[in-house]
């Protein structure tokens, strides 16, 4: 699943110009680690610009971002979706396809996964639950998870912040639901513990 590396140029430099992402590393001695393999990103969900922010704060590394189906039909923003390494993901119906697709992306294309598991933004700052596809696709692909929080939602021609967390593994891999709802739930906190740490370093 390759992406039109052609639209990606200038789309990255119209977002530089636009939104000025800002990444900050909450252990900056443990950056080189982040994305140094296959990796799926956890992205807190901010608005619908929070794809054009990641790829362009991290746009040295080829990600393709998890996006709901029915944006795949909406004119230009659908064009850019399909054009970008997006992976449309069915949220009315029981599709497991975008699991499929994920995994050639990790581990035949070597290349990473984003993931907004809160399904859908809501007020800033305000976090909603997780749903469990990701940990589902962590526990099937076995590769590191790197939590990214976005200070959203995005301004434009101002700057826009992304703290990033080093990478971690789920210490038991299983699909089983106690294990899926509780790793779940693990991520919830890691991603509240994210933002707290955000505002307390750079809220100021």
């Amino acid at each position: 699943m390759v992406s039109d590396t052609k639209l990606n140029a200038p789309l990255a430099a119209l977002v530089r110009i636009l939104l000025c992402p800002k990444v900050h590393y909450l252990d900056p001695a443990r950056k080189d680690e982040i994305l140094a393999e296959p990796s799926i990103l956890v992205v807190n969900h901010t608005g619908h610009l929070d794809g054009g922010i990641l790829n362009t704060a991290l746009r040295k590394y080829p990600i393709h971002t998890l996006a709901a189906k029915d944006r795949f039909e909406q004119g230009g923003f659908g064009f850019l979706l399909r054009h970008t390494g997006c992976i449309p993901i069915d949220r009315e119906h029981a599709d497991t396809s975008w699991i499929h697709d994920s995994l050639e992306v990790l581990q035949k294309d070597r290349e990473h996964i984003a993931i907004y598991p809160e399904g859908r933004h809501g007020e800033h700052r305000k976090q909603l639950p997780f749903h469990p596809g990701v940990t589902m696709l962590a526990a099937i692909a076995r590769v590191p998870v790197v939590m990214v929080y976005l200070d959203g939602p995005a301004r434009l021609f101002h700057r826009n912040h992304l703290l990033i967390a080093p990478p971690f593994r789920f210490e038991a891999a299983g699909l089983d639901a106690d294990t899926i709802q509780a790793q779940t739930r693990e991520l919830e906190e890691r991603m509240k513990a994210l933002m707290k740490a955000y505002i307390e370093k750079y809220d100021k």
